[in-house]
């Protein structure tokens, strides 16, 4: 079962080292570009403006969208799981994507390996995280779409915006759509799931069959697919209302449509650029130039960045210790 793992793992990554490597060090050269370029004190006043405890209430809140979001794959799930394990699932994936230099891809092989220690078959759980995947990737891009329409009228507002409105519209509903039209790809299965089964079992056919089944009998589920899609935009437009928190800890009073649409805006930047290890500098960069937008200073947006890298690190640092001390674990046991 752990060679399956690996086996996901590296179907994601393949061929990719050097360049995410090379991706990795861009990004980390664009974040320090963009701390050397804006007034670092007003960058780092906002940041902690709400203090100890309303950092606690930005992790609480980012822990509580986490919940949203795992939730999404309890209706493909063909054998029960507690909730949980569905939530440590999750938390694995995000947590490894967004601290250790790996695309968020890679991230669900991570989630796949929590199900499997949990007791779930190799088969099932390459299967069943590959099919949440997807219908996430489907509820993002409605999400993005949703991100542009309420964004409409503040882009044509701005004066210096309103000439690039029809550019930055054409090129997010690209994005949304790019990723409705990849979701619907893997949902019509076919030789995708043939390839994915040969890449993940190889000569192994018994478990390549097995994957092959499940996989198609998840995706034949259409009602309980639609539900995954719905449950897992709910937790995208939870991401919007988490934002809206962290400017609300910041001291601003900002409106809540804003925070929804710069999410889903920040969010399709990071789906463009999926091969980017846990989004360096992308999205930095994202809120610098997304904030102004809405009424806000870059320096705000590079803030709300760094507040929300900094709950990954305290969320993620726990989880990868844990997971790392289960496996050990397991193989002393071995």
């Amino acid at each position: 079962m752990g060679k399956c793992m690996a086996k996901l793992a590296a179907y994601t990554l393949e061929g990719q080292s050097l360049r995410l490597f090379l991706s990795f060090l861009l990004g980390i050269a664009v974040v320090i570009a963009l701390l050397l370029n804006f007034d670092l004190g007003a960058v780092m006043a906002a940041v902690k403006h709400g203090g100890i405890s309303g950092f606690l209430l930005i992790v609480g809140a980012g822990l509580a969208v986490e919940v949203v979001l795992a939730i999404g794959i309890w209706p493909l799930l063909l054998s029960p799981v507690p909730l949980p394990i569905i939530v440590a699932a999750r938390q694995l994936r995000d947590s490894s994507s967004d601290v250790l230099p790996i695309t968020q891809i890679g991230g669900v092989a991570f989630a796949a390996r929590a199900l499997v220690l949990y007791g779930m078959a190799a088969s099932e759980a390459s299967a069943v995280v590959i099919a949440d995947f997807t219908t996430e990737a489907f509820a993002q891009g409605l999400y993005v779409f949703a991100g542009v329409l309420a964004s409409l009228s503040l882009l044509y507002a701005s004066p210096a915006l309103s000439p690039y409105v029809t550019a930055m519209l054409g090129g997010a509903l690209f994005i949304s759509f790019g990723s409705i039209g990849f979701a619907l790809v893997q949902l019509g299965g076919g030789k995708w799931v043939d390839r994915m089964a040969d890449k993940l079992f190889g000569s192994d056919l018994t478990r390549a069959r097995t994957f092959h089944e499940i996989i198609h009998a998840i995706y034949g589920r259409h009602k309980r697919v639609a539900l995954s899609i719905l449950l897992q935009l709910a937790g995208w437009f939870a991401s919007g209302f988490w934002l809206w928190v962290i400017l609300r800890t910041m001291g601003f009073h900002a409106d809540i449509r804003a925070a929804l649409a710069i999410q889903a805006l920040l969010e399709g930047l990071r789906s463009a650029t999926v091969f980017i290890p846990a989004s360096v500098g992308i999205q930095e960069a994202g809120y610098a130039v997304l904030a102004p937008v809405f009424g806000f200073t870059p320096e705000i947006g590079l803030a709300v960045s760094l507040l929300r890298r900094a709950r990954d690190l305290v969320v993620a640092m726990p989880v990868l210790l844990i997971w790392q001390l289960i496996e050990g674990r397991r193989a002393y046991r071995a």
